[in-house]
């Protein structure tokens, strides 16, 4: 018995062997998966860094360029690692790419997952706070409150005026046509006139982040605004209640339908504001977070408006706002790191206020 045992011992371990190769290898298999890999897009510096989550069912990665319409143009990268990093992309531009990965075997016999969906990433130009406030000042006290100024006729996003760099000149001739009874109830979407809120910070936005007319634009439902502008990538988000404070260039979007960008806050904690809302663009002050009206960002709107802009002030002189502008509205609040958009060289971040109004209009 114990020499039979002997003889069948070598058989039945080459057979348990050949077994588990088997398995080794139908496992293999099967953890193979040929779902996509997904990637993720950031910006470090002028440098786009395209990454994902390594897998090890998987050998290696392909990144392609593609074009607008999604078509693979050629292999940028074949790589083992979780990330690419692509540098020399010019601003203004967007660039398209797909990824995905693959499972080699010792003769290099690549098995290969699907294709991720095309993912585009746009490169804006770089901006400053300064820069973006002296934008937005730019339409001040020359531009009427239109309803859908600013949009296009379908009413669906950005229309020509909020796609073309610099100020319209039919909204100073419009603005010169009116006197201190204006009512915008009666211009709703004479859309060439003027501007809206969101119109108004979409016309900004478009002429510190493009350099050609007709492009893509940044108008959409105000609600939506400081939200939207977050998901970008551009700052941090913020809802409603829980702000603390106020600093230059902050977007504010309340779910009423309004949105404005702060210019600075001042020491008894009033906001000074710029906006579109009826009679329109101007510089206005908040009361103070007790609800005094008496503010200093209301002196400050005042004077500046009075000083800068006194065809405007003598029809219109009223720089107040109400308490809400303090308490309703979300916030999207600049990347100041220059990995994305925004810098502040100038220590805007910084200033009240009052310094940075007068830093703004020394710069006209």
């Amino acid at each position: 018995m114990k020499k039979r045992m002997g003889r069948l011992l070598p058989e039945t371990f080459f057979l348990v062997m050949l077994i588990l190769f088997v398995f080794a290898l139908q496992s293999q298999a099967a953890a193979f998966s040929r779902k996509a890999p997904e990637p993720s897009v950031r910006f470090k510096g002028d440098t786009l860094v395209i990454s994902w989550k390594k897998r090890q069912d998987l050998s290696g990665y392909e990144l392609y360029k593609c074009s607008a319409k999604g078509k693979r143009v050629r292999l940028l990268e074949d790589t083992s690692a979780r990330k690419v990093r692509i540098n020399d992309l010019k601003a203004g531009k967007t660039y398209y790419y797909q990824l995905r990965g693959y499972l080699a075997d010792d003769g290099n016999d690549r098995k290969y997952t699907k294709y991720s969906k095309v993912f585009k990433v746009q490169v804006y130009r770089k901006s400053t706070l300064k820069q973006l406030l002296l934008t937005a000042l730019q339409p001040v006290g020359s531009t009427m409150y239109v309803w859908g100024g600013g949009w296009n006729e379908a009413d669906t996003g950005a229309g020509i005026d909020a796609r073309t760099i610099g100020v319209s000149s039919q909204w100073k001739r419009f603005f010169r046509q009116q006197n201190s009874s204006y009512n915008y109830r009666s211009t709703k979407y004479q859309l060439r006139n003027g501007l809206d809120c969101s119109g108004y910070i979409g016309w900004c936005i478009y002429n510190i982040l493009e350099t050609k007319n007709g492009r893509p634009g940044y108008v959409m439902l105000a609600q939506h605004m400081a939200q939207n502008f977050a998901t970008c990538g551009w700052g941090t988000y913020t809802p409603a209640g829980r702000m603390k404070d106020y600093r230059p260039g902050d977007i504010l979007s309340t779910s009423s339908g309004h949105v404005w960008m702060a210019v600075g806050q001042c020491a008894d904690g009033s906001v000074v504001i710029l906006h579109a809302s009826p009679p329109g663009v101007q510089l206005a002050g908040t009361p103070t977070p007790s609800g005094s009206a008496d503010s200093q960002a209301v002196a400050l709107a005042r004077r500046y408006m009075e000083k800068y802009f006194p065809e405007w002030y003598g029809k219109f002189p009223d720089c107040a706002k109400g308490s809400s502008y303090l308490t309703d509205y979300s916030r999207m609040r600049w990347d100041l790191s220059g990995n994305v958009i925004m810098t502040d060289p100038d220590d805007y971040r910084n200033m009240t206020a009052d310094e940075i109004l007068q830093d703004l209009f020394e710069s006209r």
